[in-house]
């Protein structure tokens, strides 16, 4: 019996796949293929069976000099909402759509938009194998709005960025998005859009396509019209509607053929009673084919709340308030001032609100319909679910990042989520995160300036700047309308901590002086002080770095805040350590070491056993430094925390390369590569590729500038000039190791001069030179470096 080319495909496919990313030679795919009988040109016809495979599997196949090999393509994001189940009609709607190499649907509200985009992205999604992303925009909603950039910021996090290499720029998060879309085919489904926010989302490449839904006319739209008398009928049938056929009838006319309509009225009805459903909705109206779209669903709208339970009608009018997408069962709890539960399942069962998971939605115009009923009542009760979500919010990022601390003072008494464990509280932080920044641009005051204190140091942890700005900006726009001194503080403060993380020092600078102006209590001073000293430290003045760290660390010991006296007393001991005096800033390490384990605070002392690792390698006292990084490292994996011990790790690789400890360091730089790898932690594979640099000397060229490539990529200075010097000698060219001292004058690393002074001492054999080091060395106690000048200065006769 022959064998059919769809069989010859799948014998080929299942040989590929037997052996995935592993080349297999032509001759075994001819033999599992055709077996014993080949055709006469059997390499063409395999390469001919191969290009129609290419086109009918979303993996690659690779062509190697013996074979072929199947790369298998790892799954993309899938974001797209589920598919109704009695979606009905739109056959050639959905026919015209599924061959545009574009896709807008537009019409009126309740038309139907978005069910029909949804049904045309699932039946297209195997198409797009390397994902299919979402959006609902809410361009028409009551709350605000999805920013392009929070929309692109969703989406590259989707497509593998992570947070903190998205970019706060509209158009670099543009191009760079272009580019991870680049070669893939993706579809974007672009919900409620206006047309404004649409064209940075749309992907320019041609294996991409976009799916838009709008109420606005657009270019290239489809305009999508009610539902066709058999389509409504066969809805009602799906949604189990009795009747006559022209109680039917009329159901469907007065609900303006309207799918939404339809849907609320069929839910209403699907029990029976359809006569008495008919004339509530009816009405005294003299003539039901005059009936427009927007008093169809109106009316249904009103038809269904009017039979709602009198607790149901008051958490339905109390959903139409919150200014987020969605509401988890806490939220609405807090919301109704009482378990909604029983309310909650009337509501959906009435078809007036979604159970989506564990989440409850509400169509834009059915929550539009239930705030206009809202009364004054329903909206303190809106006030206690901002209450609820800031006690929350703080119980949550508490239990992530336990150096919580506030410049506000919320009232945190009363009704709120308990977390027990870490990942239980990052977990509801991540599910409720964009609900949180559209309570603090909605809220009123104080919730809106407290929420945003509360938020500030989570979302400078997660590197969240497109929710940073928007958050610090809307608390100190509410603070300043409310005359909220404190609140205007800790808004400023924020956004100081903003520009701060985007290096832009001297818009944090006057960010924070700002916010010194309004502060009240020693401690919003401090902690103000302390980010003054960061962003001067991080500057390059680290004589003004030291003045604010100083005052910082005064107030805090007067006001009794040890947990704020640790990490100003680590900047404190960085900035010694910069300026090259290391002995203090040995010092300053180990009392913060000490406060923190008599804390309880092991990652803190993890991360300062780092510090005074590096301090004493820099000292020369390598015994030391050893037995302090071993100690960092075991710290730091008892704490799981991944990217902390990536930079452990490297500081362990430096010493042990400084030790001639080659077996060691290499094993430490390995696993070193490894966590920085998984924790996307780039800063610590510089680190590593400088202590390969020493560890490898053959290497060390290479390694030296692929540190110097990646430091100056993602901005880590002192990286790149420690790597400099590596290559400097690697290469022997004085011309970079005088750039690399003229880049030291400018910005006051001073810990990295003698060291380069020794490099240029050891290209030029400069005696001069080589006592200039061991000058500089001796100066700020940096044995090692005085040692090897000393040794040096023997060779060369000095």
């Amino acid at each position: 019996m022959a064998v059919t080319p769809e069989g010859k495909l799948r014998a080929l496919h299942r040989a590929l796949a037997a052996h995935p990313g592993e080349p297999v030679l032509f001759a075994d795919l001819i033999r599992e293929v055709w077996g014993g009988q080949p055709p006469s040109g059997p390499l063409p016809a395999l390469r001919s069976l191969v290009k129609r495979l290419r086109r009918s599997i979303p993996d690659e196949i690779v062509t190697d000099a013996s074979g072929y090999r199947l790369k298998v393509r790892t799954p993309g994001p899938c974001q797209l909402p589920a598919d109704l189940p009695d979606f009905v009609g739109r056959e050639p709607e959905l026919a015209r759509l599924e061959r545009l190499p574009g896709v807008t649907i537009t019409g009126a509200p309740g038309v139907g938009k978005t069910a029909l985009a949804v049904r045309l992205a699932h039946r297209l999604r195997e198409r797009y194998f390397d994902g299919q992303l979402y959006v609902n925009l809410r361009g028409f909603a009551s709350g605000p709005p999805v920013t392009a950039q929070q929309a692109l910021s969703g989406f590259l996090r989707a497509l593998g960025v992570p947070q903190t290499a998205i970019p706060l720029d509209l158009e670099a998060q543009t191009e760079l998005y272009q580019q991870k879309l680049d070669g893939k085919r993706v579809l974007v489904v672009l919900d409620n859009a206006v047309e404004d926010l649409v064209e940075p989302l749309l992907p320019r490449g041609p294996g991409c396509l976009a799916i838009v839904t709008s109420r606005h006319d657009l270019p290239g739209q489809l305009r999508l019209d009610v539902l066709a008398d058999d389509d409504a009928h066969e809805l009602l049938t799906r949604m189990g509607v009795q009747g006559t056929p022209e109680e039917r009838a009329e159901l469907v006319r007065l609900c303006a053929h309207l799918p939404l309509a339809l849907r609320i009225a069929g839910a209403n009805v699907a029990h029976g009673h359809i006569e008495d459903y008919l004339a509530e909705l009816r009405g005294d109206r003299l003539d039901v084919l005059e009936i427009d779209g927007d008093a169809a669903v109106r009316a249904t709208f009103e038809l269904s709340y009017r039979a709602l339970s009198d607790e149901a009608k008051r958490v339905f009018r109390r959903l139409g308030l919150p200014p987020g997408a969605d509401t988890g069962l806490g939220a609405t709890t807090a919301l109704a001032g009482r378990d909604p539960g029983p309310q909650l399942g009337e509501l959906v069962n009435a078809g007036l609100v979604d159970h989506v998971g564990v989440r409850y939605q509400l169509h834009d115009l059915i929550r539009l319909f239930a705030a206009d009923a809202a009364d004054d009542d329903d909206r303190a009760g809106l006030l206690d679910m901002y209450a609820w979500y800031l006690r929350t919010a703080y119980n949550a990022i508490s239990k992530v990042v336990p150096e919580t601390s506030l410049l506000t003072r919320p009232d945190l008494d009363g009704p709120s989520l308990a977390f027990g464990e870490r990942a239980e509280a990052a977990a509801w932080l991540e599910e409720e995160h964009a609900n949180l920044v559209a309570q603090v641009v909605a809220a009123p005051s104080p919730y809106a300036q407290q929420l945003a204190d509360v938020l500030r140091i989570y979302l400078h942890v997660g590197r969240f700047e497109i929710d940073k700005a928007m958050v610090f900006h809307a608390g100190l726009r509410t603070a300043r309308a409310a005359g909220d001194l404190e609140g205007q503080c800790a808004a400023l403060y924020g956004l100081g901590m903003s520009a701060w993380s985007r290096s832009e020092y001297g818009d944090a600078l006057d960010q924070f002086a700002q916010a010194l102006e309004y502060a009240r209590t020693p401690f919003a001073m401090a902690a103000i002080r302390n980010g003054m000293g960061i962003a001067h430290l991080e500057s390059g003045d680290t004589r003004r770095a030291e003045e604010c760290f100083a005052e910082a660390l005064r107030l805090r010991r007067e006001i009794g805040d040890d947990h704020g006296a640790i990490g100003t007393l680590m900047n404190l001991g960085i900035t010694h350590g910069t300026r090259g005096d290391l002995r203090k800033a040995a010092q300053n390490f180990q009392e913060v070491a000490d406060l923190s384990r008599r804390l309880g605070l092991f990652n803190q002392t993890a991360i300062t056993l780092d510090n005074l690792s590096v301090a004493y390698f820099e000292l020369g006292e390598l015994d030391q430094a050893l037995a302090t990084s071993v100690e960092s490292v075991r710290l730091h994996a008892d704490q799981d925390q991944q990217r902390a011990l990536a930079n452990a790790l490297g500081s362990l690789a430096r010493i042990h390369a400084e030790r001639g400890e080659i077996a060691e360091g290499l094993a430490a730089a390995e696993r070193c590569f490894e966590v920085a790898r998984d924790a996307e932690h780039p800063k610590a594979r510089v680190d590593c590729l400088i202590a390969m640099a020493v560890l490898e000397p053959a290497g060390a060229k290479q390694h030296a500038a692929d540190a110097v490539d990646l430091g100056r990529k993602i901005g880590y200075g002192p990286g790149v000039i420690t790597a400099s010097i590596l290559l400097a000698r690697a290469t022997g060219s004085a011309e970079l190791i005088d750039e690399v001292l003229g880049t030291i004058e400018e910005t006051d690393s001073l810990m990295d001069q003698s060291r380069a002074l020794l490099v240029r001492a050891e290209i030029t054999g400069s005696v001069h030179t080589a006592q200039e080091a061991l000058s500089a060395a001796e100066r700020r106690g940096q044995g090692k470096v005085a040692s090897d000048a000393r040794e040096l200065l023997v060779t060369l006769g000095g």
